[in-house]
């Protein structure tokens, strides 16, 4: 806890030193790597710990971070573009209701979700390779989520 503590001291420290132009250390592909990083670490975290389903919705601003982080790092859309906001959060809605069971928050999955494929075909990026690796990862984590509940 103390070493964590401490990053994200150190980490604020950096960030505000640049943002006052103390130092100049900037570079465009930096801060998606920070964003991402974020998103992995508290994955990682939960998912090591054991997901609690009152914790389940951690897995909201982690996908969030994550799959903007991945999104703005790799180019494959700009921040104008809407669709990688909408999809990062369908994403992490989708999380949320795997791991906690909250059946309220099918609708506004399902609604965000046809959101994204909407916004996605009208901006003309069709993001179909990253929907399949979407649907395979959480068809993958559910499959483990049920098999979990089935070894107790």
């Amino acid at each position: 806890m103390r070493q964590t503590v401490i990053a994200i001291v150190a980490l604020l420290i950096v960030f505000t030193l640049e943002t006052f132009h103390i130092i100049q250390w900037y570079d465009a592909r930096v801060w998606p790597l920070i964003v991402f990083s974020f998103g992995l670490i508290v994955h990682i975290y939960v998912l090591k710990r054991g997901v609690r389903e009152h914790e389940a919705f951690l897995f909201l601003p982690a996908a969030i971070a994550l799959w903007m982080g991945a999104l703005a790092f790799g180019g494959y859309v700009l921040f104008h573009d809407g669709t990688m906001y909408v999809l990062a959060f369908t994403t992490g809605l989708l999380e949320w209701w795997l791991f906690s069971g909250e059946e309220w928050l099918k609708t506004p999955l399902l609604f965000c979700f046809g959101c994204s494929v909407a916004a996605s075909l009208e901006a003309g990026n069709t993001f179909l390779l990253l929907f399949i690796l979407m649907i395979g990862i959480l068809a993958y984590m559910y499959h483990t989520k049920k098999e979990r509940a089935n070894a107790h």
